[in-house]
């Protein structure tokens, strides 16, 4: 029985998804695994070999270890270490468990990431950056999981050199729930994304995101003047998903500038946008009405 430790999770999280991936089966993936030199439990301390094989029997025999490994920060890293490398072994291997069955390790190594949150969190945000898909799909899920406790792991990977990165951070974001006292920060992360973002899906991704953030905070108005700008943004993408984000935010005081939005969206010829916006009008004013540009100009005078 080998384990893997913090030095090598990356490389060997990677090595399982995309051998498993790339052969279509689990050769490749089990060569890999051996290749990024694993440790033999038995060569860890007892402790370590305890919790481990607790985990692997169920349920049941870890409750006895939990308490103990939540006192000990160390053993805890270890253990989220292995239920990461579980989590992506076990799925890449179509192990998860059939519809209304009893959980196997897939669905275990799910839940107790999310238990063990205060070590998961930092390892499950570093596997965002990882080149497969697979591995920060499963990441981000977990993210998810935890809530506001992950945003922030995450919201410094909208800084990241690889644009993939900040597209999944933008995303999550979107996702995660409010983060109280540091909202407006994580708000004015995104803003930057949107605005000066070089890569057009990232500053897309980051719209709607900031969309998503806005409507679940008390004041609007912050997201609602980014997006209001991001309307003019050269790429088309961009700029419907800002009229996507605004319709999420819902701010009816952003009436008259989307109307203007729209009237600038006409004389540049831009039919995607035009359409986003109107769908944009149409869900602030709580109806699907056809109008002109005079009969909307009307709508939103104060």
């Amino acid at each position: 029985m080998h384990v893997v430790t913090r030095s090598t999770l990356l490389v060997l999280v990677l090595a399982l998804a995309l051998g498993a991936c790339a052969s279509g089966g689990t050769d490749r993936g089990a060569a890999a695994e051996g290749a990024a030199r694993i440790v033999p439990l038995e060569e860890l301390p007892v402790r370590y070999q305890a919790a481990w094989a607790a985990w692997q029997k169920g349920d049941a025999a870890f409750e006895l270890e939990r308490a103990g490994v939540e006192r000990d920060p160390a053993l805890a890293s270890f253990l989220v270490d292995n239920l990461v490398r579980e989590m992506v072994r076990t799925y890449s291997r179509s192990g998860l468990a059939r519809p209304g069955g009893e959980p196997g390790p897939f669905e275990r190594a799910q839940a107790d990431l999310v238990a063990f949150a205060p070590q998961s969190a930092p390892v499950l945000a570093e596997l965002l950056r990882a080149p497969d898909g697979i591995v920060a799909f499963l990441a981000a899920d977990r993210l998810v999981a935890i809530g506001a406790a992950a945003i922030p792991r995450v919201t410094p990977l909208l800084d990241d050199e690889r644009a993939e990165t900040r597209r999944r951070a933008a995303e999550l974001l979107g996702r995660l729930p409010h983060a109280g006292a540091a909202e407006i920060e994580v708000q004015q992360a995104l803003a930057a994304r949107v605005e000066r973002d070089p890569e057009w899906n990232v500053r897309a991704e980051s719209a709607r995101a900031l969309g998503a953030r806005g409507s679940r905070h008390d004041h609007r108005g912050f997201a609602a003047g980014v997006l209001l700008r991001a309307l003019r943004d050269p790429d088309t993408a961009v700029a419907t998903s800002a009229a996507a984000g605004l319709a999420t935010l819902g701010e009816r005081g952003a009436l008259p500038r989307l109307v203007e939005a729209l009237a600038y969206a006409a004389e540049q010829g831009q039919p995607a946008v035009l359409g986003a916006i109107e769908r944009t009008l149409g869900v602030l004013a709580g109806d699907k009405r056809t109008r002109s540009l005079a009969e909307w100009r009307a709508y939103a005078r104060p």
